[in-house]
């Protein structure tokens, strides 16, 4: 007798399934799937709660002792004895003309400027020119003068080419020399 309700039961809810069409389909998808929205919501909540009590006991329970690395001023000196004296700037970036006019290019014209970082014992200086070569003959220029110099980054490099065919491109570059200023050792 339960076998033939459930199967009529079954045959009636077929029935209105059909006679509502795609419309009532995609209301009670679209009703099944917040309902389950709202069950991921609710056990993400449990979740986050929680967690936030485990944070809040851990930090009442947990001294926290921050100490500084003893080492950080011995890798600070280390740091500044690595860079070259102010007064050795020239001679550094006359080695990058020197780097350049090896590589074949031709240097028509570069800006400098110097900056002292505040808080440090350092000085920036801002070396900054356009070339004109291949890309590789640039890339090359670019490569020697990082190797031969620790203390100098790229700061700045962007390419333009006339025409698509050519092979010479135009370059604007940018490094920073780094420097102990004066004084310090």
């Amino acid at each position: 007798m339960q076998k033939v309700m459930m199967q009529h039961y079954g045959q009636w809810l077929l029935y209105q399934l059909r006679r509502w069409g795609w419309q009532g389909h995609l209301a009670v998808a679209l009703l099944l799937a917040s309902l389950m929205m709202v069950w991921i919501t609710q056990a993400n909540d449990k979740q986050a709660e929680q967690l936030r009590l485990t944070i809040d006991d851990l930090a009442q329970h947990t001294p926290v002792d921050i100490q500084p690395e003893p080492r950080s001023t011995h890798i600070t000196q280390r740091f500044y004895q690595a860079l070259p004296v102010q007064k050795d700037a020239n001679q550094k970036i006359a080695d990058v003309l020197n780097v350049i006019e090896q590589h074949g290019l031709r240097l028509d014209r570069s800006d400098y400027s110097t900056r002292e970082v505040p808080q440090s014992s350092m000085v920036l200086y801002h070396i900054k020119f356009p070339l004109e070569g291949s890309y590789p003959a640039i890339r090359n220029v670019v490569t020697a003068i990082m190797n031969r110099q620790q203390s100098m980054a790229l700061n700045h490099i962007n390419f333009k080419r006339d025409n698509m065919r050519s092979e010479q491109v135009k370059a604007n570059i940018e490094f920073v020399l780094y420097t102990k200023a004066d004084g310090q050792r």
